[in-house]
């Protein structure tokens, strides 16, 4: 039983519980609070200790704080990017911080015959792969109007088509296993469309999708699914983002967002809290709780949320330039804003602790 299901549960009988209470019927309330108590202080078991572990798009920011949280726990873990350098000082990086077992193949993930090499090699080193985190990733921000065709294709295929590839490359070693874990990480923007972001929301909903159906129909197999749907994350990411039309101020709102401490979280954070869930067998993981207050806002009231979106959007900035630029080249207005001083200081801070470098190639960055 998931940690998750084990949770919800415990809400329900607790309530079963007070509902009995307040009836008087204080035996049935007593043994339904002793039920619920249980079910919430139920352990997961679920170790990662000399599990294998196969993270892609795992050179850089998350990816790369996944590896060192997977590596504390005890597993060995296999990164897959498309960087060879970057693939280097990642594992640099990681073997200044933590022991562990550590390998890097420069692999494109859209690619499948590239990616069942990779996946080959793996096998080779660790024997079959035991958990699949599909993190490799890519982010176009500007107005709707500025995007063509490619801006999203290019994130369909990484977010989505090369997901289902590594699944069903995966797939033979956990039936051979008995089992094995997917964890695909998702966005909250899979769960609340955000203006400027169409083709990004796009694909993270399509993986939502994907992974949830995924999730109904493995678990039969032994293969436990799990979605994350993250919120604002200090990464040092933004700087990877392809930004069109007014691209320093687009750039701006969204990378002032994610340097927030309020509204955003660190990337140790949130590597902590997806393996929690991972461990737990979760369907899904929803942070920071700004996430799942949006989340659940949407949900109930549907209505009065698009109205604040779209009044949102009229504040966003407005063109229609359709060149594509990286948010390395996006950034020099953002800090020259005296109020983002101390935001660039913990932007800074993330983009040296989790290997980001600028690149000025957006077409490289979409996989163009």
């Amino acid at each position: 039983m998931s940690r998750g299901l084990r949770r919800e549960l415990a809400l329900l009988t607790g309530l079963t519980s007070l509902a009995f209470l307040a009836r008087r019927h204080r035996t049935t309330a007593a043994l339904l609070g002793i039920g619920a108590t249980a079910l919430t202080i139920f352990p997961s078991v679920y170790s990662f200790r000399n599990r294998a572990v196969v993270i892609t798009g795992g050179s850089r920011g998350l990816g790369l704080a996944l590896a060192e949280e997977f590596l504390r726990a005890g597993a060995r873990v296999a990164l897959l990017a498309r960087d060879s350098d970057e693939l280097d000082n990642a594992r640099t990086l990681l073997q200044e911080r933590v022991i562990g077992e550590v390998i890097t193949l420069s692999c494109d993930v859209t690619q499948r015959a590239e990616l069942a090499r990779a996946l080959e090699q793996i096998q080779g080193v660790f024997g079959a792969v035991d958990i699949l985190v599909n993190n490799a990733g890519a982010i176009t921000v500007g107005p709707f109007e500025t995007l063509d065709r490619d801006d999203f294709a290019s994130v369909l295929e990484l977010q989505v088509h090369s997901v289902v590839n590594a699944v069903q490359l995966v797939l033979p070693q956990f039936r051979e296993n008995g089992g094995g874990r997917i964890v695909n990480i998702c966005s909250i923007g899979g769960k609340i469309p955000v203006p400027h972001m169409a083709s990004y929301c796009a694909a993270k909903f399509a993986l939502a999708g994907l992974s949830a159906s995924l999730h109904a129909e493995l678990g039969a197999q032994g293969v436990k699914v799990t979605t994350v749907f993250p919120g604002l994350m200090r990464t040092g990411s933004t700087i990877q983002a392809v930004i069109k039309g007014d691209y320093e101020k687009e750039f701006a709102w969204f990378a002032a967002g994610d340097s927030i401490p309020l509204l955003s979280v660190s990337a140790a954070f949130a590597a902590k809290r997806i393996l929690a869930g991972v461990r737990g067998g979760d369907a899904e993981v929803v942070f920071p709780a700004t996430s799942r207050l949006a989340e659940l806002a949407r949900a109930n009231f549907p209505e009065l949320f698009a109205l604040t979106m779209r009044e949102a959007a009229r504040f966003f900035p407005q063109s229609d330039s359709t060149e594509r630029h990286t948010g390395a080249e996006s950034r020099n207005w953002l800090h020259s804003q005296p109020w983002f001083g101390p935001l660039r200081l913990l932007s800074e801070k993330a983009q040296k602790d989790y290997n980001q470098t600028d690149k000025f190639d957006p077409d490289f960055n979409l996989g163009l």
